[in-house]
């Protein structure tokens, strides 16, 4: 301590970068084997969840750097809107810098330029609407899963077609700025953890980097924050002492100590302790007036890099070791078990991009390419042996929810079908029995001039995907894909738990019977009737008839129940305007109630379940589902008729 004192009066000072990972997917709550979406926002009254580690932040006047992940963002705005608004005051008044990345994380070694350039801008484009950061104001970049690749992705981050104009700072891991061929320290000598070097703590221009600056990340500080055991503590007061002695020599300028993780660390998801040590971690930062907090940016304007070196494809240790993912991901990516998640999401690539070519609807299109975006969030991720995702046991394959994930890409297929239906309406309805999404059953497509659906005869005679065709913009009313699957792979199957694509017309008990299915093409309308054949379920027997007529915005469904079944809960999923709830979140949803219906407006559309006499509205088992709002309504009648109601850039007259 006598040495620290002595620096003070010199005004020597350690610059110390905090920098937090959020990243989830679009998750929403009532999960049996994870944390939800309240989970992980958590609670600053609890202190528990991100909310209480800025909190924690705010009261100890600790600037951080923050990057969050398009998905988790979207996801905490449809849940958890305060916390939206939350994170933008503390963006406001200085607290947080953000740090950008994919929208998707995907893996971007793996993909074209053009797909990379829309992963970034999505990501830049949520910063600005959500959080009120304009693009111009974020120039450091995280690599998704710190995986770097100087040639394929420095012309990705540099490039002039992004939002902001190009990055100008990548944060990678000090590894990654020692060259595996080192004779004086190469990379796998420095993983050993013996060896210290200026280098890991000092900006290094990127050789072929077209002007980025690499930001080392200090794996020592990594591994010990927040601190548990002496051990880290010891870690912690060595490093930084370290630089301490670095900064008072002449050639000690410019030297940063950045500390760069998941924030699931240290908001209670891996460890209950972890908001209590982090708490106590920075308390001890700010009784230590040689340290310095920083945020990125600030700092690294003013410091000028020490070298001007080659970075090599690499990652952080544990991942391209431990894991054997691999330095570049390589192991992972081209596994022979990825193989056919690779194929579905280049079969569904391939197709939206011929639908945009031959001018498809442009707000379809959009939506697919987004259901595309999302379909590759950390790409290929296999389960590691070791970590806080590790199974000791069934590791070494793809996760179950990555394979979920990507296999249903294949929804961006229906999404492109819509898109080139709206351009190709003829004035008459149609009915047709085909594989629309590719994934080997036969799907029932419906659609007029102002409809396009999607029914599962296989998966409970539901409407899996609605689209409107009938405006000046094409949006999908039900349906919401790109949401999270949990380990639920197959295509249009119900998900039990939570119940976060209940579809259209799911009937409660009975989601996944088997019905078989007859069409009738009328000269002004179409007729699907479905039959439920599941042998052993109590609604075997019970008819479905859908029909629509030729130029009409309403989906009808007429049941008839079997004589053994004296009454039917049905489920009802509404999305109105899918792409707009995902970027906007749920402040932009109105509730609709007229005289027999009920349902939800955004951004210009509306859709309603509108229900017949003697019907009674229910609560649902789950009422908010991810970017969408479920109804219920209980029938007892023989026979009774529903009807869904699409309306665009139109007002519904409400009941008060």
């Amino acid at each position: 301590m006598r040495w620290h004192a002595a620096c003070i009066l010199q005004c020597v000072s350690v610059c110390f970068a905090l920098v937090h990972h959020a990243n989830q997917y679009l998750i929403t709550d009532g999960y049996d084997n994870r944390e939800g979406i309240s989970d992980i926002v958590g609670s600053e009254a609890d202190g528990t969840g991100i909310l209480a580690v800025l909190a924690v932040h705010e009261a100890e006047e600790v600037p951080l750097n923050l990057h969050i992940s398009g998905t988790l963002l979207e996801a905490m705005a449809w849940h958890c809107p305060a916390a939206v608004r939350k994170l933008r005051h503390y963006i406001q008044i200085g607290l947080i810098e953000l740090v950008g990345s994919s929208y998707g994380q995907n893996i971007m070694r793996f993909f074209s330029p053009d797909y990379n350039r829309q992963e970034l801008n999505e990501e830049l484009r949520l910063y600005e609407s959500l959080l009120g950061v304009a693009p111009r104001h974020v120039k450091v970049f995280w690599p998704p899963e710190r995986v770097w690749d100087t040639r394929r992705m420095a012309p990705a981050l540099r490039d002039a077609g992004l939002l902001n104009d190009g990055y100008r700072y990548v944060i990678v891991d000090d590894r990654t700025v020692l060259s595996p061929r080192d004779p004086s320290l190469p990379r796998s000598v420095y993983d050993l953890g013996a060896h210290w070097t200026p280098d890991a703590y000092q900006a290094h221009e990127v050789e072929n980097g077209l002007g980025l600056i690499a930001l080392p990340i200090a794996v020592r500080l990594r591994r010990s924050i927040p601190p548990k055991r002496d051990a880290d503590w010891h870690c912690i007061h060595t490093e930084l002492d370290a630089l301490l002695v670095q900064s008072g020599n002449k050639n000690g300028d410019n030297l940063l100590a950045l500390y760069a993780d998941d924030l699931e660390k240290v908001i209670g998801v891996w460890g209950a302790d972890g908001p209590q040590r982090y708490a106590q971690f920075l308390r001890w930062v700010t009784s230590c007036a040689w340290i310095q907090p920083v945020k990125l940016t600030e700092w690294a304007r003013t410091a000028a890099p020490s070298s001007r070196r080659k970075v090599e494809i690499g990652t952080f240790a544990e991942l391209a070791r431990e894991f054997n993912a691999g330095e570049g991901y390589e192991n992972w990516f081209y596994s022979d078990q990825w193989a056919p998640y690779r194929e579905h999401f280049q079969l569904a690539e391939r197709r939206v991009r011929e639908c945009k070519i031959g001018d498809a609807d442009p707000a379809l299109i959009e939506l697919a390419e987004k259901q595309l975006l999302v379909a590759n969030w950390e790409t290929a991720w296999h389960t590691p042996a070791t970590g806080a995702h590790g199974d000791p046991i069934d590791h070494g394959k793809p996760s179950p929810w990555a394979r979920a994930l990507t296999s249903h890409s294949r929804h961006a297929l229906v999404t492109a079908e819509a898109a080139c239906w709206m351009k190709n309406r003829d004035g008459r309805a149609h009915a047709a029995v085909y594989d629309a999404d590719f994934d080997g059953e036969p799907d029932v497509v419906l659609k007029n001039d102002t409809l396009f659906a999607l029914l599962s005869n296989r998966w409970g005679g539901r409407v899996v995907a609605l689209f409107h065709v009938g405006g000046n913009r094409g949006a999908m009313v039900v349906g919401n894909p790109s949401d999270d699957w949990n380990f639920l792979e197959e295509l249009n199957r119900f998900m039990e738990t939570p119940r976060n694509h209940p579809g259209a017309f799911a009937d409660v008990g009975f989601e996944n019977d088997h019905y078989s299915c007859h069409l009738i093409e009328k000269k002004d309308r179409v007729l699907v009737y479905l039959v439920n054949i599941e042998k052993q379920s109590r609604a075997r027997d019970l008819e479905k008839r859908f029909e629509l007529a030729k130029s009409d915005g309403i989906l009808k469904v007429r049941y008839r129940l079997p004589k053994r079944l004296p009454k039917i809960s049905i489920d009802c999923g509404l999305s109105p305007d899918y792409l707009a709830l995902l970027r906007h979140g749920s402040e932009i949803v109105t509730p609709i109630h007229t005289v027999g219906g009920r349902g939800f407006s955004a951004n210009g559309t509306s859709i309603i379940l509108e229900s017949a006499p003697g019907m009674e509205w229910t609560k649902p088992e789950q009422e908010c589902i991810g970017h969408g709002r479920t109804v219920r309504i209980e029938g007892t009648a023989r026979e009774f008729e529903l009807r869904l109601r699409i309306e665009a850039n139109k007002a519904v007259e409400e009941v008060a």
